[in-house]
């Protein structure tokens, strides 16, 4: 029963945890489109396990983690998930994974622009 009612917790707060997830995305891209503007045309595109610069790429490359939120966002409508799954514990276990995977790619985001900032 306890678990029951985490269930529908976490399927009533989903869709107001992705809106802010947007928001953020948006900001996100808002500010790629003016790093992509000022940044050099090569960048660092891979740090290694000790946080040094071990890849440069392209500029382009800016836009991959902006538009990995917004395919995640996308591919994480309620109305996505409820209509390739019917059990509420699988429905609240993907919305979990969602979230996390989402979680991640703002922090990755936050640490990478900062970098990118610095670079100006």
């Amino acid at each position: 029963m306890k678990m029951m009612k985490v269930a529908l917790f976490v399927d009533h707060i989903f869709s107001k945890i992705c809106y802010l997830f947007l928001v953020l995305g948006t900001g996100f891209l808002y500010a790629t489109i003016y790093l992509y503007i000022k940044v050099p045309n090569v960048i660092p595109v891979h740090w290694g396990s000790s946080f040094k610069v071990d890849s440069w790429g392209r500029k382009e490359t800016l836009f991959i983690l902006p538009v990995s939120l917004f395919a995640c966002l996308m591919l994480s409508t309620k109305k996505f998930i409820h209509a390739h799954e019917t059990n509420p514990f699988r429905i609240m276990a993907a919305e979990l994974i969602v979230l996390g995977v989402l979680t991640l790619l703002v922090i990755a985001m936050s640490y990478v622009y900062t970098i990118y900032f610095s670079l100006l």
